[in-house]
């Protein structure tokens, strides 16, 4: 499992940042609609410049 940063707009003003962890990015955003059931603008935030060890 990996660890993903999901984002999505709570109310119209209010966005929430979460890590959660999850086998895809699709999965981490399903997991994110249960948890915010009436969240809207879902996406994953990937970290593409992140350095390799």
């Amino acid at each position: 499992m990996k660890s993903f940063l999901v984002s999505g707009l709570a109310d119209q003003n209010y966005r929430i940042k979460v890590n959660l962890l999850a086998i895809s990015p699709d999965h981490a955003i399903k997991v994110f609609k249960q948890k915010y059931p009436k969240a809207e603008d879902i996406y994953v935030i990937q970290n593409l410049f992140r350095a390799r060890k």
